[in-house]
């Protein structure tokens, strides 16, 4: 529960306050700090430091070993590497909205941040999609500032001065009258309570690895450093290699071989599909061998049936075939896949009126468990009772005999 304890047991979770505290508290969308409390009796892990009031730090822990009560003095140590890698991450994130504004325009803001030690993410306006191009120069600016090594300075200042002094501050953010401002010269200038790292070059490497809209004029990008970046790029040439030597080319020939693969494989799905529709034209003889077959309904040929073989589009195709094949009649097509029964009914010209296909297909979509309509002369629909298909498709003859005969009397 919430109740105040005057001491924590070895296995107990809880949060603790310290007269003093090294933790940084999650703030700004930096991430809270981790590390240990220690003293001769206990041994306490901080999985996470948050302040829900200000200058209050919480301390989110785990008692590991002994116990720890009120008024026990400890000493208290930060994970010092993920610190190190926040920070860095941190200090990126100030140099990627730079970059974003050199890059796309100064419309872009700050709509928020995630600063993580193995990853940050930075939300901000921008309207439209970004270009490989723009993306490029975004990674390529950012890894300039960074191997130039800057000096990362940090000033506390009057909230007047700093905005005298051109620092951007987070539209709707509410900051006290002294305020900490974050330079990189000639670059970046930011109000800032975060973790930072002292010069630029302790970044060691940015990577871009995601950029995508989150809303309507809102768009996200995810990025890695340091040793994380490092990482990707490790991974990336890997996956580069392998391709290379699987499709027997040179890196700088992959984009023409994939290219040439996607032109073979669309050609070789093509033939597939004329090939299975000569097939399943052919095997529409009156002695199908599935079963189905022409039959004369009241004078009228009745074609129906399954061919799963297809896809819709090639289901479609194939009822154009069959019904250029029929010319005075009503085919009737099913197919099982996606987990659901699909049917279409054509109906030539001439029976439109005696056998409208819209009708049909309502009659044999209920079959299937499902709904469908049309055109007198194209219906489709479905279910998905894909069991009942052969009943629905066997059905179609007695339905369309009872049109038939309803239109004889008329």
């Amino acid at each position: 529960g919430d109740e105040e304890a005057q001491q924590l047991y070895e296995g107990d979770e809880g949060e603790i306050i310290l007269d003093r505290t090294p933790f940084y508290s999650e703030s700004g969308g930096q991430v809270g700090d981790t590390g240990t409390l220690v003293n001769a009796h206990a041994h306490v892990v901080v999985n996470d430091t948050s302040a829900p009031v200000r200058g209050m730090n919480v301390h989110a822990v785990k008692v590991e070993r002994g116990s720890l009560r009120v008024g026990d003095t400890v000493a208290a140590q930060v994970d010092a590497e993920k610190r190190d890698a926040t920070r860095r991450n941190h200090t990126a994130t100030h140099l990627l909205h730079a970059a974003l504004r050199e890059v796309l325009g100064g419309h872009v803001k700050q709509a928020g941040s995630l600063v993580a030690p193995n990853r940050l993410r930075f939300d901000f306006s921008h309207f439209q999609p970004i270009s490989a191009d723009e993306r490029a120069e975004i990674e390529r600016l950012v890894n300039y500032h960074i191997l130039r090594n800057e000096p990362v300075r940090t000033e506390i200042l009057s909230l007047e001065e700093a905005m005298r002094s051109g620092a951007m501050a987070l539209f709707g953010e509410k900051y006290a009258e002294q305020v900490r401002v974050l330079t990189v010269p000639g670059f970046s200038k930011e109000l800032c309570g975060g973790t930072h790292v002292r010069a630029t070059g302790d970044i060691g490497l940015f990577k871009l690895v995601r950029d995508e809209a989150i809303a309507s004029g809102t768009r996200r990008i995810e990025a890695v450093t340091g040793a994380d970046a490092f990482t990707r790029f490790q991974e990336t040439e890997a996956l580069v290699d392998v391709l290379a030597s699987e499709l027997r080319t040179g890196r700088e020939g992959l984009p023409a071989m994939v290219e040439r693969l996607q032109e073979e494989l669309k050609r070789a799905r093509r033939e597939t599909e004329e090939l299975r529709l000569k097939l399943a034209t052919a095997g529409s003889g009156a002695n199908a061998a599935n079963g189905n077959e022409t039959r004369e309904v009241q004078g009228v040929k009745v074609l129906a049936r399954e061919a799963s073989e297809m896809d819709a589009a090639g289901l479609r195709q194939l009822s154009d075939a069959l019904m250029a094949k029929v010319s005075s009649g009503v085919v009737v097509l099913g197919r099982r896949g996606e987990g659901k029964a699909s049917l279409i009914v054509r109906t030539s010209p001439d029976l439109r009126a005696r056998v409208p296909a819209g009708q049909v297909i309502r009659e044999l979509a209920q079959i299937v468990g499902g709904r469908g309509g049309g055109r007198p002369d194209m219906a489709e629909g479905g279910g998905a009772e894909t069991d009942k298909l052969p009943e629905a498709l066997d059905a179609s003859y007695k339905i369309i005999e009872s049109l038939l005969q309803g239109s004889d009397k008329n």
